[in-house]
């Protein structure tokens, strides 16, 4: 399925984040942005009778790091954020200090052209939404958690008094509200401390990209302790080598969108429904848990088991809600 740079652009600003006459829309882009991709979400803020801001800034080393100090100044005087940069900008605390301001948004949106004219957002995030707030719903209120899948995962871990995240599917009209593109998924973050067993991701990883084969994090008591696999398992040990509290197991996700396709961009991978990802790093930034670290590092698990205090909520690539 595909569509057109404008098309998607259009839903975006109008439909999905109803830019308004008036409102201040900061565009964050990086040195990778497609610039077609900007200049079309202006465009279509101009139209709106907004006032449209991009700012580029040099591509960060990994996602989760801060903007320079301007791009911060000018999110935090915004109305309405889209961050189309490589990396993504959602664990920041310039993003954090953005949204205490009242702004809402997407603060993590795929950089290129290409992803804005077929797979995943080309989806009706609209449609998306009623199922993830069903999913939300089960969620509320669960206990005991585990993930098991057919490369090895098998992963258990509480999420008492946890709340679903993400569930917005990129629609955020209202102040506050935040979200990533494409829509499609429920997410939340396990308690600190509590997970235990074997996650093993396959295909693509935050920073990382396409991944060569599979890798193992042997997790205890909440933490990697353990990073096992080729060289892309090297690769990652280098990556967090260093970095406070990148071992902690900071987000489960559950993907939702049919449209979305598995490449090397992990921003669209971990929205395929029937999938599941992961996360090592913080758990602070908007997602409810206590963790914070410069990085949040997501990678994939293909047809997982997921179930809820013995209830499957999603099982052989289909979510069960």
């Amino acid at each position: 399925m595909g569509s057109s740079l404008d098309e998607t652009t259009r839903r975006a600003v109008v439909d999905y984040l109803g830019v308004s006459p008036g409102e201040r829309f900061v565009i964050v882009a990086d040195n990778r942005t497609s610039t077609s991709l900007s200049k079309a979400l202006a465009a279509h803020a101009l139209a709106a009778g907004a006032e449209p801001v991009v700012t580029t800034m040099a591509a960060r080393a990994r996602s989760g790091e801060e903007p320079p100090p301007p791009v911060a100044a000018a999110m935090l005087e915004a109305d309405v954020v889209l961050a189309a940069a490589s990396r993504s900008c959602y664990h920041t605390e310039a993003k954090g200090a953005a949204v205490a301001a009242g702004a809402r948004g997407v603060f993590n949106a795929p950089s290129r052209e290409s992803a804005w004219i077929a797979g995943a957002m080309t989806a009706d995030f609209r449609d998306i939404r009623e199922v993830a707030e069903r999913l939300a719903d089960r969620l509320r209120g669960g206990s005991e958690m585990r993930v098991t899948s057919p490369a090895g995962t098998d992963v258990t871990f509480s999420i008492e008094g946890r709340e679903p995240k993400g569930w917005l599917t990129g629609i955020c009209r209202n102040p506050g509200e935040v979200s990533a593109f494409p829509g499609g998924e429920v997410s939340l973050p396990p308690v600190e401390g509590t997970a235990n067993g074997r996650v093993v991701i396959e295909r693509v990883m935050t920073d990382l990209g396409s991944l060569e084969g599979p890798i193992v994090w042997v997790v205890r008591d909440g933490h990697v302790v353990q990073i096992e696999g080729a060289a892309d398992a090297r690769r990652l040990r280098d990556h967090v080598e260093g970095v406070e509290n990148a071992t902690n197991i900071g987000e489960l996700g559950i993907g939702l969108n049919p449209q979305a396709r598995i490449t090397s961009d992990i921003t669209e991978s971990k929205k395929r429904i029937g999938t599941a990802h992961m996360a090592m790093g913080d758990s602070a930034g908007g997602y409810g848990g206590s963790v914070v670290s410069d990085v949040h590092l997501d990678g994939i698990l293909m047809t997982p088991r997921i179930e809820l205090d013995g209830r499957v909520l999603a099982d052989d690539g289909r979510v069960l809600v």
